[in-house]
């Protein structure tokens, strides 16, 4: 008379020799075998998703922000003076970087 399993539906999926090893090394440091690995991270392990999008914006940002920059240091080796404004107007685009860097990091 056969045992009976306690687990009796049987998964299957394919992998590379490669991701197999890298679950075997997960799987040892874990100290556990790999169809214990597997099952602990598919029942109880999590997957973050994290979006990028706001810091794809700010990258954007700064750079519209840096070519402005690299004109007026351009008008100011030419010319060899910055106006009032010019200063003016790179503190205000100094004080946008450090706005918009100090709202990702409030937000994360």
């Amino acid at each position: 008379m056969s045992k009976k399993r306690y687990r009796n539906k049987e998964i299957k999926f394919f992998v590379t020799e490669e991701e197999l090893e890298f679950i075997d090394n997960k799987a040892k440091a874990a100290e556990l075998n790999r169809s214990l690995y597997i099952r602990k991270m598919a029942i109880e392990g999590y997957i973050i998703k994290q979006d990028f999008t706001y810091v794809e914006e700010l990258v954007y940002e700064v750079n519209k922000i840096g070519n402005n920059i690299n004109q007026i240091a351009f008008r100011a080796n030419s010319m060899d003076y910055l106006s009032v404004e010019d200063l003016i107007y790179l503190r205000k685009k100094l004080d946008e970087i450090y706005s918009r860097i100090e709202q990702f990091y409030g937000s994360g």
